[in-house]
């Protein structure tokens, strides 16, 4: 297989396993709070990384590489996102969080142009420009009635910009960083963050909220699939699909979340089906595969 078969099979996968997530996200959300999920989330996800290199599954060598962009990178995601992320949802309805979120791939093809010297096609332009409009055609639908504050929006805005920032940060160090390191110290500034966040704002409910939490099968069979499989495994299929396929065509596959977030909603949840809700999913689908058909030369 060519390296570009494998990151886009990589792309694919890792967004498949990220629409997913929500549904786990859902179940956890049921026996704890948000910022206790974080927090075992990703301290989970960064000792079992520890493991695989203890074990010698994987090579982890970090000395003498430059360390300002990695680390912009790190605290881009998944720490600011996921914080600006989740607290934005909380102060909007589903459809404007669903509608805002969508515009990462957009943030992307602009600051791609601009920093990495990258320009889009003008067919990935038009590809990319319908598939935002079949996603916020989904989210319009899924509409819970929820206000929407000014805060919440900007929120929003800033997890759009730091998912942006990370896409542009991942492919300036896939040079000197392999995946799994971009992800390890991802997840290191992950684990930190959330826990010092948790900590802060829970204060002394912290070490109950996370008592009551752990005492509960489901919450950890949920974590067990955000940390290894939607953390560890994701994360390092995105960040090597990134450095292969470069920020715009990898951006392209982020809309295949909300494919099988409506998927998954219909069949294992059992949401109602709409038929424009399929529709859209096709034709999501479609710019995606526009956006990355190679151009003849």
């Amino acid at each position: 297989m060519s390296k570009t078969f494998k990151a886009t099979l990589a792309a694919i996968i890792c967004n498949v396993i990220f629409g997913l997530s929500f549904m786990f996200a859902k179940v956890a959300l049921d026996y704890a709070h948000p910022l206790i999920i974080l927090s075992v989330r990703f301290t989970i996800a960064f000792a079992v990384m520890n493991l695989m290199w203890l074990f010698k599954m994987v090579k982890l060598n970090l000395k003498g590489k430059p360390k300002k962009y990695i680390l912009l990178m790190a605290l881009a995601q998944p720490f600011l996102y996921f914080i600006f992320e989740m607290y934005g949802i909380d102060l909007t309805s589903s459809a404007i969080s669903g509608v805002i979120i969508s515009l990462v791939p957009v943030f992307v093809l602009i600051m791609s142009s601009v920093f990495l010297r990258e320009k889009p096609t003008l067919t990935q332009v038009i590809f990319s420009l319908v598939s935002l409009g079949a996603v916020v055609g989904i989210s319009l639908m899924s509409n819970d009635g929820n206000q929407n504050h000014i805060w919440g929006i900007i929120l929003l805005l800033a997890a759009v910009i730091a998912g942006s920032a990370f896409d542009i940060l991942s492919r300036k160090e896939s040079g000197a960083y392999s995946p799994f390191e971009r992800t390890y110290i991802m997840f290191l500034c992950g684990m930190v963050g959330f826990n010092i966040t948790a900590l802060c704002g829970l204060g002394k409910d912290f070490f109950p909220l996370l008592k009551d939490a752990v005492v509960h099968p489901q919450f950890w069979g949920s974590i067990a699939y955000l940390a290894i499989i939607s953390s560890i495994v994701a994360f390092m299929l995105l960040n090597y699909a990134i450095g292969i396929l470069g920020t715009v065509k990898n951006s392209s596959f982020a809309n295949l979340i909300t494919v099988v977030s409506v998927l998954a909603g219909i069949f294992i949840l059992g949401e109602q089906l709409h038929y424009i809700q399929i529709i859209l999913c096709i034709v999501i689908i479609i710019c995606v595969i526009g956006v990355n058909k190679q151009e003849k030369k």
